[in-house]
């Protein structure tokens, strides 16, 4: 898809993803070995009353829910490279502690595109992203931007 075909408003669910107590650990002790995230009894002790997730943990499945989704809706002749530099992320916020058993519904609606006098091969896109539960609450956000390739002048 190249910069020019892609709709302002339009939104992509990326999938979900359930996390589990034994992910949430492996995860924080490679990555954010906070006590919360790591050993049972501190985690029970601390303001969260139990293991959760790191925020992290929660960024990175994003990450790779998005990727398969991309390579779901790739078509013949249209290679993943025209999208996906990024110049990094906006106002990346934790609303809610997710706990184990928790599935989380990753969702990426595009919120604006702009076009680049510097690099007029490239737009920017700035995407709306977000992890809610079975019943709409909001866990992660955050707005995210990436380079596009605008469609060759003929």
């Amino acid at each position: 898809m190249w910069f020019e075909d892609i709709v302002i408003g339009s939104r992509r669910v990326l999938g979900t993803h359930a996390f589990s107590e034994d992910e949430i650990i492996a995860f924080a002790k490679k990555y954010d070995p906070q006590p919360f995230h790591i050993d049972r009894e501190a985690a029970k002790a601390s303001i969260f009353g139990g293991i959760i997730a790191s925020g992290w943990h929660t960024a990175c499945i994003w990450m790779r829910l998005g990727i398969e989704s991309r390579k779901r809706e790739a078509v013949e002749g249209d290679p993943l490279q025209r999208a996906g530099v990024s110049p990094g992320f906006e106002n990346l916020r934790w609303l809610r502690p997710v706990r184990p058993g928790v599935a989380l519904t990753y969702t990426s609606t595009v919120v604006e595109k702009v076009e680049l006098k510097s690099r007029p091969e490239l737009g920017l896109v700035k995407t709306l992203n977000e992890a809610r539960d079975a019943d709409g609450k909001l866990y992660m956000s955050f707005t995210g931007k990436g380079f596009v390739q605008r469609r060759p002048k003929s």
